[in-house]
C-alpha cells in the first residue's frame, strides 16, 4: 500500500463507491497484495485484493467500533464515484463525497457543496445538477413525508452516457437540494460486459393505501444503441426511508403486436372510482410513435388494454422512433398528455426531439382530446423528459436540459442540468401552461438597475431574472458577455425566436404566433428558460459558450408598450 488515511467512522455508516484496475505499466504493480484496504486497529475489515478492467461497484458498513484506516494503492486502483454516509442522519446531512487525489483523501461534506459548485464557472447555480458524473431524465418525482424527491438517470463512473443508475436527492423547496447514495443499479455490471443499458426512467406511484412504489424500465444488456434490445418493465418496493429497493420485480415482459424494442418509461396512477391501476408507456406501433394502455387489479399482473395515442405518419416520416417518458395526469378536471418524440426533425424549422402535449378528457379507458393539434412545450428544444407529480394540490415538472446540437465541452467533472421547477395550469383556451414554482423570488439577491432604461449591469456569473409586461410584440433582448453575445431573445413576426452563441443558423428556434404580452427569462450560467403569456409558451436554451452575462438589454420597438421591466440578480441555491 503506498497511502493511508486515519478517519473516525460511527458504527452502521456506509462506504460505497466504484473502482477498477489501472492500466498496468509493469505486471509487478499488480501482482501482489491487496489495493484497497480498511482497518479496525489491526484489523482489515475491508479489502479489494484485485480489480478488474472496468468498473465495479463496492460498498462497506461499517460494525466494529473505533476508526478506520483507509489504505490504497494509488498506482493500481482508479475510482470514480466515492461517498460515505450514516443511514440515520444522511436525509438531513446527505453523503460526504470522498475524493483519492494521489496519496491525499479529500472529503465534501455537505458543508463544502456550495465551494465545489460555485468553483466550476459554467455550472448553473438555481438548478439541479449531480455532484459529479452524469445526468439525464428525473424520475420517481415525489412528495413523501413533507419532502420533495428526485431520482434521475446517472451514469456515476464519468461525464458521459453509459449503463444507467438512478441518483437520488432531497430537498423542502424544490431548489435546494441535499444529494442522498445512488438509488438503484442495472441488474448486472454492465460494464464488464461491454454492453449499454440499466436502470431506466420510470416514476413513483403513491397506492390507495399511501404506500410508495416505482415503475421503470430495465434495458437488459444492449450491443445496439438504435434496435435489437430488450426493455422490460419493473416494480420497486423501496425502504421506508427511500434509500434503497426491498423488493425489485419484473411485472411486464413483452409489448403488444405491432410493438418493437422501444418499450419504456411507465407512468403509473390508481383510479379511485374503479378500483384498478392504469399504466402508460411509450413505444411505436408499425413504426408510428404511440402512448399504450395497460390495466391491472393489484399494480402487479398487468395487461394491455389499447394504444391510447398514435401519432400521425408525418412524424415517423420525419425520423421519429418512438414516444419517450409518456406523462398522462388529470389537471382542472382534464387529462393531460405529454409526449417527447426522439429521433424526430421538424422539417420546417430543423429542431429536434420536440416535446408536445394535448388536453382532453378519460372515460372507459379512452382518451379524446379536445383538439387533434398538438401543444408544443417548448419551442427551444433543450427542455426535454419532462415527469410530473402531484404535491400540495399542485402539479409539479421538472425536466432534464440538453441540446441536442452541440456537447458540453469536455474537462467537466459532471454534465446534466434540471430545469427549473415548473408548476402546471390550464389556461381558458384549454392550453397547457408552465411557470416556475414561485419559491425562486426568496432567491432573489437584489435588484438590478437600470442605466440607461432598459440596459441592465450583470454580475457576471450570478444568476438573472428579468420580467416584462406591457404591449411587447416587437421588443429584443440580447444579454452580452465578456466575450460577446451570449444569447438573443426577439418577437419577430408574430413569434418569439431564440439564438445563443453557437447557433450557425441552419435550425430555427421559433414559437408558435403569439401577441406577446408579458415576459420573464432567467439566464444561469448558460442555461435560458423563457416563461411567455402566463406560461402559455415557454421556451429554453442551453448554451456553453459566454456563460457570464456582463450586460443585458431590452430594447423596444416602435410598436411596443413597456409597462413594466425589472430585474434581479441571484446567489447560488446551494449556499444557504
Amino acid at each position: 500500500m503506498s497511502s493511508s488515511v486515519e478517519m473516525d467512522a460511527a458504527r452502521g455508516e456506509r462506504f460505497e463507491f466504484w473502482a477498477r484496475r489501472k492500466p498496468a505499466k509493469s505486471e509487478a504493480e499488480h501482482s501482489v497484495g491487496e489495493v484497497f484496504a480498511l482497518r479496525a486497529g489491526e484489523r482489515i475489515v475491508y479489502r479489494i485484493a484485485a480489480l478488474p478492467p472496468y468498473f465495479q461497484f463496492y460498498a462497506y458498513t461499517h460494525h466494529a467500533d473505533g476508526p478506520l484506516t483507509l489504505e490504497w494503492d494509488e498506482n493500481v486502483i482508479e475510482i470514480s464515484l466515492f461517498y460515505r454516509f450514516d443511514p440515520a442522519h444522511v436525509a438531513e446531512d446527505g453523503v460526504t463525497f470522498l475524493d483519492l487525489q494521489g496519496d491525499r483523501l479529500v472529503a465534501r461534506p455537505k458543508d463544502a457543496w456550495p465551494a465545489w459548485y460555485e468553483n466550476d464557472p459554467d455550472r448553473p447555480q438555481l438548478r439541479f445538477s449531480p455532484f459529479q458524473a452524469w445526468m439525464n431524465d428525473p424520475n420517481g418525482l415525489c412528495f413523501v413525508d413533507g419532502r420533495y424527491h428526485l431520482f434521475y438517470q446517472f451514469h456515476p463512473v464519468e461525464a458521459e452516457w453509459g449503463p444507467m443508475h438512478w441518483g437520488h436527492a432531497v430537498s423542502d423547496n424544490l431548489y435546494r437540494w441535499t444529494h442522498l447514495p445512488v438509488f438503484l443499479h442495472p441488474e448486472q455490471n454492465l460494464w464488464s460486459l461491454g454492453a449499454t443499458g440499466g436502470a431506466f426512467s420510470g416514476s413513483a406511484f403513491v397506492g390507495p393505501e399511501g404506500g410508495v412504489s416505482f415503475y421503470y424500465t430495465e434495458r437488459l444488456p444492449a450491443y445496439d444503441l438504435f434496435k435489437d434490445y430488450k426493455e422490460v418493465q419493473k416494480q420497486v418496493v423501496p425502504s421506508a426511508d427511500l434509500l434503497h429497493p426491498e423488493a425489485n420485480r419484473v411485472v411486464l415482459i413483452d409489448g403488444p403486436p405491432g410493438s418493437a424494442h422501444d418499450f419504456r418509461d411507465p407512468k403509473v396512477w390508481y383510479d379511485a372510482a374503479r378500483r384498478v391501476y392504469r399504466m402508460v408507456l411509450g413505444a411505436a406501433i408499425d413504426g408510428d410513435p404511440a402512448v399504450l394502455l395497460y390495466g391491472s387489479a393489484d399494480g402487479t399482473d398487468w395487461k394491455y388494454l389499447s394504444v391510447l395515442y398514435r401519432a400521425p405518419e408525418h412524424f415517423r416520416q420525419y425520423g421519429a422512433r418512438c414516444v419517450e417518458c409518456p406523462d398522462f395526469f388529470e389537471l382542472d378536471g382534464r387529462f393531460v398528455l405529454v409526449m417527447g418524440f426522439v429521433g424526430y426533425t421538424e422539417p420546417t424549422t430543423g429542431r429536434h426531439n420536440l416535446l408536445y402535449a394535448q388536453v382532453g378528457t378519460f372515460e372507459d379507458d379512452r382518451f379524446m382530446p379536445l383538439t387533434p393539434e398538438l401543444q408544443e412545450l417548448d419551442f427551444g428544444t433543450d427542455f426535454y423528459a419532462m415527469q410530473s407529480f402531484r404535491a400540495k394540490e399542485r402539479q409539479i415538472a421538472f425536466a432534464w436540459l440538453f441540446n441536442w446540437e452541440f456537447r458540453k465541452p469536455a474537462g467537466s467533472p459532471y454534465s446534466g442540468e434540471l430545469s427549473l421547477p415548473r408548476v402546471l395550469g390550464l389556461d381558458a383556451q384549454l392550453r397547457l401552461t408552465m411557470l416556475p414554482e414561485e419559491g425562486y423570488r426568496v432567491l432573489r439577491s437584489r435588484a438590478l438597475t437600470q442605466d440607461p432604461p432598459g440596459h441592465f449591469a450583470c454580475e457576471p456569473g450570478q444568476p438573472i431574472e428579468v420580467s416584462l409586461a406591457g404591449a411587447l410584440d416587437g421588443i429584443r433582448i440580447v444579454g452580452r458577455a465578456g466575450d460577446g453575445e451570449s444569447f438573443m431573445i426577439a418577437h419577430v413576426s408574430g413569434r418569439l425566436v431564440i439564438s445563443v452563441a453557437e447557433d450557425a443558423g441552419e435550425i430555427e428556434y421559433r414559437s408558435t404566433p403569439l401577441s406577446l404580452g408579458n415576459l420573464t427569462l432567467f439566464f444561469d450560467r448558460g442555461v435560458l428558460e423563457i416563461f411567455a403569456n402566463d406560461g402559455a409558451v415557454c421556451g429554453t436554451r442551453r448554451t456553453y459558450k459566454n456563460t457570464a452575462l456582463i450586460r443585458l438589454e431590452v430594447t423596444p420597438s416602435d410598436a411596443t408598450r413597456i409597462e413594466v421591466c425589472e430585474a434581479w440578480s441571484y446567489n447560488s441555491v446551494w449556499r444557504e
